[in-house]
C-alpha cells in the first residue's frame, strides 16, 4: 500500500518530459484526426447527394450511423479501456477508425458505406474518450487544466483544417479522397504510436508497480 501511495506521488508531480511531449503529441494527433474525420462527414455528405449516389434520406443516414457509432463507442471505451489497458485500447480503435474509414472509399453503394461509417464511428467515439484520459493520466496534477485545454485546442482545429482540405480535394478528386485521406493518416499514425507507454496509473490500478515504476522514472527524466 505505501509502495503504491508513493508511486502515486512521484506520477502526480512528474515533469513535463520527453516523454510526456511524446505521448501528448501522439494523443493530439488521434484526436485531432477523430475531430477532422467528424467534420469529414458533413463537408461530403452534400458532394454524395451531388453526385447522386446516395439521397437526402440516405446521407441522413450516413450521418446517423455516425453519430451513432460515437456514442457506441465512448460508452465502450471505460470498459475495454479498464480491462486491456490504455495502449491496447488506444491501438485498436484507431486501427478500427482508419481501416474503415479507408475502405469506406471503395464501397459500392451508400449501404455499405454506412455500414463502414457506423464502424469506424465506433473506433472514433472511443478514441476521442481515451485521448483525453491519457493526457490527464500522464499530466502533473497542479497542470492538468492547462494540458486539457491544450488538447481541446488541438481538437478544435479539426474543424478549420479539415473544411480547408475538403475545399480542394471533393471538387477536385471527388468526395472518396476524403476517407483515404484520413484513413492513410490514421494508419499512419498506428503504426508511430506502436511504442506508445501504457498508462502507469493503469498499472498502479492493476498491481503492476515495477512496470509503472519504469514509465514514472522515465517521466521524471
Amino acid at each position: 500500500m505505501q509502495a503504491t501511495t508513493n508511486l502515486e506521488q512521484q506520477l502526480n508531480y512528474a515533469k513535463e518530459s520527453p516523454l510526456f511531449y511524446k505521448v501528448f503529441t501522439l494523443a493530439g494527433i488521434g484526436i485531432f484526426l477523430d475531430a477532422a474525420d467528424v467534420y469529414m462527414a458533413s463537408a461530403i455528405n452534400t458532394a454524395m447527394m451531388n453526385d447522386k449516389f446516395a439521397t437526402v434520406q440516405q446521407g441522413s443516414y450516413f450521418l446517423s450511423a455516425g453519430f451513432l457509432g460515437l456514442f457506441i463507442g465512448s460508452l465502450l471505451a471505460g470498459y475495454i479501456g479498464d480491462f486491456y489497458g490504455r495502449r491496447r485500447s488506444y491501438q485498436f480503435n484507431l486501427l478500427l477508425f482508419g481501416a474503415f474509414t479507408f475502405i469506406s472509399a471503395f464501397m459500392p453503394s451508400i449501404q455499405w458505406m454506412i455500414a463502414c461509417r457506423f464502424m469506424a464511428a465506433i473506433g472514433l467515439g472511443a478514441e476521442i474518450v481515451t485521448g483525453y484520459a491519457v493526457v490527464n493520466e500522464f499530466a502533473p496534477v497542479n497542470r492538468r487544466g492547462f494540458w486539457s485545454g491544450m488538447i481541446a485546442i488541438v481538437a478544435n482545429a479539426g474543424a478549420p483544417i479539415t473544411l480547408l482540405v475538403a475545399t480542394f480535394a471533393v471538387p477536385n478528386l471527388g468526395f472518396r479522397s476524403m476517407f483515404i485521406i484520413m484513413g492513410v493518416a490514421a494508419i499512419i499514425l498506428w503504426f508511430a504510436r506502436h511504442n506508445f507507454p501504457e498508462s502507469p496509473r493503469w498499472l498502479i490500478a492493476k498491481g503492476r508497480t515495477k512496470e509503472a515504476q519504469v514509465i514514472i522514472d522515465e517521466l521524471n527524466v
